[in-house]
């Protein structure tokens, strides 16, 4: 039942700041249609942020990625660790509670939704860009938005997790399932949705049969073909 409430909650946030934006554009007189964007969820050791800074080169478009904490953190004026902690993760309660005690400053899933919504709006006004991650596929317009998700083969994402991060085969298959885990968890409490489900999605890349670079042409060239 906990987790219901939570979802709900969640959901009326969405609603709440995406309603808040376009009520301010109207009272400003300016009222803006979000622009074709790219977004690009992924399995942890999918590569999907390498497709999609090789996307945006090949478009000359923006890559955000990281840079969507630091806005966040900006306009929420808190600290950006505690918006990192929060960041596409579920955090036990009581950790959070405390965490947020030490830091002085109460910053909520909640408040971490409505801010995530406002920046990715934002962006998607200005359109020319390629977002990862974030839930930012849920958050813009299906219309107006290519939807990637990029997944491999257990076993091709262990290898190159281990590559990646200098670690054995048992400690990278621990840390990539926990990540999975977490973004699993982070998607289903705020968006009540399984991230891994197709229909959420324009196009799937299998990055175990497809190389980066092949991927991010078929992006490229997907967009360019939707959106001419």
């Amino acid at each position: 039942m906990a987790r219901s409430i939570d979802q709900l909650v969640n959901q009326q946030v969405l609603r709440w700041a995406t309603e808040a934006k376009a009520n301010a554009e109207r009272e400003s007189g300016r009222v803006e249609q979000q622009q074709p964007m790219i977004t690009i969820s992924r399995e942890f050791g999918g590569r999907g942020a390498e497709i999609g800074k090789l996307v945006a080169e090949r478009l000359g478009f923006r890559f955000y990625a990281q840079e969507i904490v630091h806005e966040i953190a900006r306009q929420a004026h808190v600290r950006q660790q505690l918006v990192e902690s929060l960041d596409e993760r579920l955090q036990d309660r009581i950790g959070q509670w405390v965490t947020e005690m030490m830091q002085g400053g109460v910053f909520a899933p909640s408040d971490y939704l409505w801010n995530l919504s406002q920046v990715v709006v934002t962006l998607g006004r200005h359109g020319r860009g390629v977002i990862i991650g974030r839930g930012a596929h849920l958050i813009l317009a299906p219309g107006s938005t290519l939807r990637v998700r990029a997944y491999a083969p257990l076993e091709t994402r262990i290898k190159y997790v281990m590559n990646r991060e200098g670690l054995d085969r048992a400690e990278a298959r621990a840390f990539m399932l926990k990540i999975d885990a977490d973004r699993m968890a982070f998607y289903r409490q705020h968006f009540n949705v399984d991230v891994a489900n197709q229909l959420l999605y324009d196009m799937m890349l299998n990055t175990g049969t497809m190389s980066v670079d092949l991927c991010a042409d078929l992006v490229a060239g997907a967009f360019r073909a939707r959106f001419p």
